[in-house]
């Protein structure tokens, strides 16, 4: 499998063995659009995960900060001594099979490489942070997704998920 590249700066940034201060929360994206790293993180996730790298990666930032002021979009970031490192996106919203349950829909989840299988277990932290908040928020149901190209499953397991289905992409345009 390809590595994803990390700019030098981001790379510098995310170079901490243990980390020091680890904090987690809902976070605005008008301020995470100002993050020096973002981008560099996207990136990497778009290049490590995405099944369509063939199609160039164009964020509609208009869409998600619309769907954020409507309440819908919101990201779970993790932040390792003040530098985003990580971050899980929901939609939360009524479920349309029933409007008085609210579901959370992973919108897209990405840890930087360097906090990965650590002792400070930053990964399950971050997503048993996000689920914490979920269910003060009384979300009733999460519906998190999986990459085939680098499999979750016994971490999802790990932090409550059960598998419920397989989510395929075909390509139309072949």
């Amino acid at each position: 499998m390809r590595r994803a590249r990390i700019s030098t700066a981001c790379a510098r940034s995310w170079a901490v063995p243990r980390p020091d201060r680890l904090s987690f929360g809902w976070e605005k994206l008008e301020l995470l659009l100002r993050e020096p790293n973002l981008r560099d993180l996207l990136t990497a996730y778009y290049q490590e995960l995405s099944p369509v790298k063939h199609i160039p990666l164009d964020i509609d930032w208009a869409h998600f900060l619309q769907q954020e002021a409507a309440g819908i979009y919101r990201v779970w970031a993790t932040r390792v001594n003040g530098t985003l490192a990580g971050f899980v996106s929901f939609y939360v919203r009524p479920w349309p099979y029933n409007r008085r349950v609210l579901v959370a829909i992973d919108g897209g989840h990405f840890l930087a490489p360097a906090f990965r299988a650590t002792s400070a277990m930053v990964g399950i932290r971050m997503w048993r942070s996000a689920i914490a908040a979920l269910k003060k928020e009384e979300v009733e149901l999460g519906f998190l997704h999986d990459n085939a190209l680098r499999p979750l499953s016994p971490f999802l397991l790990a932090v409550g998920a059960r598998p419920m289905s397989s989510m395929w992409v075909v390509d139309l345009r072949e």
